[in-house]
Order: structure tokens, then sequence, then C-alpha cells
């Protein structure tokens, strides 16, 4: 009798798949319109009881699909706006809200599991009551994130990031690895997108030896609304981060034109006054109510921007610029930057046989001095960030 049963069950299943067929599914995915196609006979593998031998074979379910176009589409979308690990989990969750429209979160949950798993992620999921929850493992230090550890990996809960807040209860940790030596799910920000941006415009006025230099830069707003989602990370990625090809093209072309004919010391304290003088200064705590490390696009959104944010971005621009070598540092309530700077005398500090000056970019606003290190962090310990040569 019951192996009747289980031949009856899986004839039912065999028959519901000659029954799929394929559907389509829009979405906005930023500044884009994105177009997947599914078989629905993803949508016949019905919700299961929120418990480990359950989920599991939910998961086996839906490997027996015909799942491939889902896969085949999302990764075409994935090479085609060259989407990092974490906007491509962010696609993923696009495409699965329009499939399960009107299903639960724990259904639309278990099936971005499935499709970042078989996309070559080693993932965990996590459950209480009714809830279902992602998480992938990383090897990138993550913050304000629940995190587990699982056979000797570490996994961030992408659910709880999506949801914002971090949930503190307990959960449990189903015993299933659907890809136990699948990849690290990476949460770069080395590179952008090839979505279309979404333009902003900043008018911006800075002082240098007594002129006024207006400027009217354009960035992308694109960014502005992937970091309001990102977890926060190492500060250092922040620093890693470069301009959009927006802000580039429309902010580097006025600086250059303004250094230009200007000894290299000048062009340098040119661009410190930039920094100093253009954006007006405030804590992230005061203004965010928690830390906030902006990448450069961020800084023009912004009304205000704290010492990591004007060092990434004042970073940025003398690599682009001036291309000279620079040091990260980090002291305990400050970040700066120190130069490389031919020919120059002033504070330093010597690392591997070449003399960096300080350059804080962030202040005393109005200002251009460089060479000097703040009185209030003279004799401080400092850690060394991050290095460009």
């Amino acid at each position: 009798m019951q192996l009747f049963l289980h031949l009856l069950t899986l004839l039912l299943f065999v028959g519901n798949l000659a029954q799929a067929e394929t559907r389509t599914v829009e979405f906005i995915f930023y500044t884009e319109k994105i177009r997947i196609n599914f078989n629905t006979d993803i949508l016949q593998v019905v919700k299961p009881s929120i418990e480990g031998k359950s989920i599991k074979n939910h998961y086996l379910s839906l490997q027996r699909t015909t799942h491939q176009s889902l896969l085949t589409d999302l990764k075409l979308q994935r090479e085609a706006f060259a989407l990092n690990d974490w906007l491509y989990a962010e696609l993923v969750r696009g495409a699965v809200d329009q499939i399960l429209s009107g299903r639960s979160n724990a259904e639309k949950n278990l099936l971005i599991w499935f499709c970042l798993s078989e996309s070559g992620f080693d993932t965990r999921v996590t459950f209480r009551d009714q809830r279902v929850f992602v998480c992938v493992f990383t090897k990138d230090e993550i913050y304000e994130a629940p995190l587990i550890e699982d056979r000797g990996r570490t996994f961030v809960n992408l659910s709880a990031i999506a949801q914002i807040k971090a949930d503190e209860e307990g959960v449990f940790l189903l015993d299933f690895a659907a890809k136990p030596n699948g990849r690290a799910f990476s949460f770069h920000l080395g590179t952008f997108p090839g979505i279309k941006p979404l333009l902003e415009k900043k008018t911006l006025n800075f002082r240098f030896k007594e002129q006024q230099f207006p400027l009217e830069v354009n960035f992308d707003r694109n960014w502005v609304r992937i970091m309001e989602r990102h977890p926060l990370i190492d500060e250092r990625e922040y620093l890693k981060a470069p301009m959009s090809e927006v802000l580039r093209s429309s902010l580097l072309p006025q600086l250059t034109e303004l250094i230009k004919g200007r000894s290299s010391t000048e062009a340098l304290e040119l661009i410190t006054a930039f920094t100093r003088s253009c954006f007006k200064y405030k804590e992230d705590k005061e203004f965010f109510g928690r830390s906030k490390p902006m990448i450069p696009d961020e800084v023009f959104h912004y009304p205000y921007s704290d010492c990591e944010d004007r060092s990434a971005l004042y970073y940025a621009l003398v690599k682009e610029l001036l291309g000279w070598p620079m040091l990260i540092i980090g002291f305990p309530d400050h970040l700066t930057i120190a130069v490389s700077i031919p020919d120059f005398d002033g504070d330093a500090i010597e690392y591997q046989g070449r003399k960096y000056y300080f350059c804080d970019p962030t202040g005393p606003a109005n200002s251009h001095e460089i060479g000097r290190l703040p009185e209030e962090f003279i004799g401080q310990e400092y850690e060394i960030l991050g290095q460009f040569n």
C-alpha cells in the first residue's frame, strides 16, 4: 500500500510537470526593466511546514522542477549588467517577488535560497515560527547583521539585512547544506553595475587662496539607492570604491582645468580645499543615528559627511588626478590620508622607505594647508588601513 501511494504521488508530480508552461515576469530593477522566464511547475511546489525535514524536502522538490530557464535568465541578466554578488541577490529577490506574488515571505525566501544555492553559493537556512531566513557564506567582515557559524564557515543573514532591522531572537539552523563546497558571497564595492545611471545634480562652491570656485556636478543616485540596503562592511572597502562614471566624467574635467598650470603642491592644496569646504560636516550618528560610511557618489547626495566620507572622496580624487602614493591612516576617532608629495617638507610618517605627508581631507573648512597633522592627533596611536602605490 505504501509503495502504491509513493508511485501515485510520483505520477501526479510528473503529470503536473507535463502541464507546466513557461511564463515571463517583468519588474523594475533600479533604472532597468527586467524580464525573467520561468516554468510554472515551480508554482506547484507548495509551501512546506516550517520545520527541518519539510524545508529540506521542499528544496529537493524544487530541484525536480524545470528550473533551468529561471536560473539561465538570472545568469544572463547578471552578466548583461555586470552585477556583483550583492546586486545579484537583489535581482533574485526582485524576480522571486514577482514569480511568487501573493505568496508568503517564507515561500519567497525558500525560492531565493534555492536560486542562490543553484547559482553556486554556499548557503544555509535558519527558521523560527513561520519565518525563514536565507544565509550565505562570506569571508568579508560584516557588521550590524546576524551571523551564524556552521562547519567552520561564517554565514550572514541576507533576509534580516533586507528587513533592515536584525532579529536578535534565537533561530533554528537547518542541518542541510545544498552546496557545501559552494563559493563565498562577496560584499565588495570595487565595481559598478552596467545599469542606466540615475542622474542627480549638485551645485558646489569652495574657496582657495582668496578665490571662489563654483562647480556643478552630476552623480549617479543609483549608488545612493544601492547603499541604502547594503550591509555595513569593513571601512577599507568604502575607500576602495571608485566614483561612478557619471561623477568621474562630470567632476574630474572641472578639477583638471582648475589645477592646470599649477605646481604639484598647489594642485594637491586645491583638491584639499575642495573636500574641506564643499560639504557640511556632521558625524554619522548625529545625522543618521548609526554608522554610515559613504562611497564617493553618496557624499554629493547627502547634506552632511564626516571624516570617513571625505577621506574616501579625497583618496579617489588624488588617485585619479595626481596618481601619487597614499596611505589611509586610522586614529581612534578620526580617519585621514597621507600623501607622498615630491620635494615637500612637513609632518610625515615613513612607511616602507617612503615619506607620506598628512593631508587631512576634512578640515578646517576654508583652508588648504597640507603637510600638517591636526594638533589633537599629535602623539596618538594610529593604524595604516590601506595603501595606494
